[in-house]
């Protein structure tokens, strides 16, 4: 094709007018943010965690709060993740894997890795695996690979990814990793000892669901249906526990020493619910008939049946012929917490969370949608329990010892769903096995806080800095001989979950805690609000 001469200008004039044009290079300069650029890396290549993020955004400062980068990710095929980032700057050069609750599905522990960024941890909480809600057992359907990655793997490969994003994101390994959590997270925690003893330098666990045969699921099952006549309706009213609660209290609360409010040695607790019976000789006028004939009459007193409900749930879980199951039953002081197991009856809140377990969860073959709490087979089916991927009960923690690693478990002693007895069980176990006290202490603690129900609330001791005694003890080798414990007023917090910024002179009062089964004793002078005012009762030798 011959080009006229007009056409040939032209284009020797484009020519000559490209190159004034702006270089593209010049777009490249620009800054990249390395926060919306871990998107675009490739964390495929993790090891045991093959690993995307989706998406990756600088958010804003709060009041205590840095501004930080999160990242929303998963790792192959389905355990998602959300973890929070601080700046280069605030970075203290350690990863925290924040623990769920319940059966999680959601990123439960982002509100607790708030907290743990403006300390300057970068924090990585997971779904362990599945979508849903916390308190929703259906994903576990007939789904072993699911139950593994609820069992163990998640908070593993979870933890996995946030170290390789981390070192990508900041130039630079971590050079500690954590991992803190209570109830499913405690189980967590135990899991991550026992399992994946080379993951964290140090691991803070409370109220853990062991999930074995002697477990807290049982008495989950038993206290749903412990309240429910053969109609399936409650028997003991809601509105009277307050009046059981304070009964206990006044009866047992001076047992260690000082009036608080609180029952602090609740295995002393001596109280009998007959004393709330009520008398047979109330009016007919004033009487409302109760359940056995007996007259229910006010608020103020217990009828037969209401009176065999409280003893059951004291008692805990029996077979036919009476035989304990569990190391105990409910827990003095801890009747205020009863409300979930008693409102509603069959609508209870933890009416439906036993049945998601024993429909999905609790045997190797899955009974499904239909079987109910009150069809649990108590002679028969705590033996065909198969929960193994879900087990935190091993004792050998030697692997994790020999590495190097810090344990500290704690345990509310007024918690009423899952006992503290559960919890020294266990460690008296684990002591055994590792060789006595004094080879425990080495690298493990549990510390039992008075007062404080499941993971937070309660009259007691709901607040404690765990984390930073954790830390302190990895890198500075100096073990928590006491741990100082507050009450605030934030019913919505606890050990692992704290609020943002906590201020000691906050606090309505303090106790120090000491490792189990040592325990605090007012020292007779001085404010019991203090807890410069309590010393040491030392309760066992072998140390």
């Amino acid at each position: 094709m011959m080009l006229d001469r007009r056409s040939f200008a032209w284009i020797l004039g484009f020519a000559l007018w490209v190159p004034a044009m702006p270089p593209r290079a010049a777009a490249a300069e620009r800054p990249v943010d390395p926060c919306a650029a871990l998107v675009a890396t490739d964390f495929g290549r993790v090891v045991d965690a093959p690993t995307r993020a989706v998406a990756a955004a600088r958010v804003d400062a709060k009041p205590g709060v840095p501004a930080h980068c999160k990242v929303d990710g998963y790792v192959a095929p389905q355990v998602g993740f959300e973890l929070r980032l601080p700046a280069r700057e605030a970075w203290n050069g350690k990863v925290l894997t924040q623990g769920c609750g319940a059966m999680c599905g959601q990123m439960l522990g982002s509100e607790a890795c708030a907290e743990a960024t403006s300390r300057g941890y970068a924090c990585v909480t997971t779904d362990m695996g599945h979508r849903g809600l916390p308190y929703d057992g259906k994903w576990a359907y007939n789904n072993a690979l699911a139950e593994i990655d609820f069992g163990h793997r998640a908070t593993h490969v979870a933890t996995l990814a946030a170290k390789a994003i981390a070192d990508a994101y900041y130039g630079a390994a971590p050079r500690r990793s954590y991992f803190r959590g209570c109830s499913t997270g405690g189980r967590q925690a135990l899991v991550a000892a026992q399992r994946y003893p080379y993951d964290y330098d140090g691991i803070v666990g409370g109220a853990p669901v062991l999930y074995q045969l002697m477990g807290p699921p049982l008495q989950l099952f038993w206290g749903a249906t412990a309240n429910l006549d053969a109609a399936g309706q409650p028997i003991l009213d809601v509105a009277k526990l307050p009046l059981l609660a304070a009964a206990v209290t006044k009866a047992c609360d001076a047992d260690d020493g000082v009036v608080d409010g609180i029952v602090g040695r609740p295995l002393q607790c001596r109280f009998d619910p007959a004393s709330l019976r009520c008398p047979s000789t109330v009016a007919a006028a004033d009487a409302t008939p109760g359940r056995g004939g007996e007259p229910a009459a006010s608020g103020q007193c217990l009828t037969g049946p209401e009176l065999a409900v409280v003893r059951r749930m004291y008692s805990g879980p029996v077979t036919s012929r009476g035989v304990r199951i569990m190391p105990s039953g409910q827990i003095p002081g801890s009747e205020a917490g009863w409300e979930a197991y008693f409102r509603g009856g069959r609508a209870a809140p933890n009416y439906g969370f036993a049945a998601e377990i024993l429909r999905y969860l609790a045997f190797a073959n899955d009974p499904g949608p239909a079987f109910e709490p009150t069809d649990f087979d108590w002679d028969r089916d705590p033996q065909r329990m198969s929960v193994s991927a879900l087990s935190a009960g091993n004792p050998d923690l030697t692997l994790f010892r020999n590495a190097g690693g810090k344990l500290l478990l704690f345990h509310g002693m007024q918690d009423p769903a899952v006992f503290f007895t559960t919890t020294t069980a266990y460690y008296e176990l684990a002591t055994r096995a590792m060789g006595g006290r004094a080879a425990m202490e080495s690298f493990a603690r549990l510390y039992l806080l008075p007062g404080l129900y499941h993971c937070r609330g309660g009259p007691g001791l709901n607040h404690a800095d765990m984390l930073g005694a954790l830390d302190d003890w990895v890198e500075r080798g100096r073990a928590p001989e006491s741990i100082t414990a507050y009450h605030i007023d934030d019913e919505a917090r606890g050990p692992v979950d704290p609020p943002v910024g906590f201020d000691p002179a906050a606090a309505r009062f303090s106790l120090p805690v000491f490792p189990y089964p040592d325990q605090a004793e007012y020292s007779g002078s001085g404010d019991w609000r203090d807890a410069r005012n309590y010393r040491r009762r030392i309760l066992a030798t072998g140390r």
